[in-house]
């Protein structure tokens, strides 16, 4: 009896293992800028040294708002690469093609003394049940070596995103481009002498 039992859980086992959504995996991409950068710029260079993301985030899949405080996990989606590094690099670009060529440091590369450093705090940055994806962040441009804050904003930010993982990472990527947007801006004012 045992005998014949095996065959039929093997079966099972695999039809069931057969039958499992596969796993899909996304990433974010850079966007082109509202308004092209200014030929002009500062010699003051400026470098991402870190984005924070809520410890709800920090995982490899992805993570929806649902009613309340609840959450979905993912079992389907995933992101490509550490979600909190991938949103450093594509910051970076965004803020590369935003700002004067020259003056935003790669992730990788050794800043100078004179560089200026951004570190961004992601307080919800997800897409929400009613279809939109919201961005919530503080974000402080540091300046020297004691790393005195030259200014610090705080931005809320929403976009609409289409019923799918796809069209949730490309709304996460609209509005990483908005965020750059609003820095770019900050940032030109605070190299103008505007100190806040």
């Amino acid at each position: 009896m045992t005998h014949r039992l095996i065959p039929a859980l093997l079966a099972l086992t695999l039809t069931a293992c057969a039958s499992s959504p596969a796993t899909r995996f996304f990433t974010l991409d850079p966007v082109a800028p509202a308004t092209p950068a200014s030929a002009a710029g500062t010699g003051t260079p400026v470098k991402v040294d870190a984005v924070h993301i809520p410890p709800a985030l920090d995982r490899d899949s992805m993570v929806r708002g649902e009613n309340g405080t609840q959450l979905e996990i993912s079992s389907q989606d995933r992101w490509a690469g550490d979600l909190g590094e991938t949103i450093r690099r594509v910051l970076t670009q965004n803020l590369q093609s935003r700002l004067p060529a020259g003056e935003v440091i790669a992730p990788e590369t050794p800043a100078p003394a004179s560089a200026r450093g951004l570190v961004v705090d992601i307080l919800t940055f997800q897409p929400q049940a009613g279809g939109e994806v919201v961005l919530d962040a503080d974000w402080t441009l540091l300046e020297g070596t004691l790393s005195n804050p030259v200014l610090s904003r705080s931005v809320h930010l929403t976009a609409a995103a289409t019923p799918s993982a796809q069209g949730e990472a490309a709304a996460m990527s609209t509005l990483l481009g908005q965020l750059a947007d609003s820095m770019a801006s900050e940032i030109n004012g605070a190299s103008n002498g505007a100190r806040h």
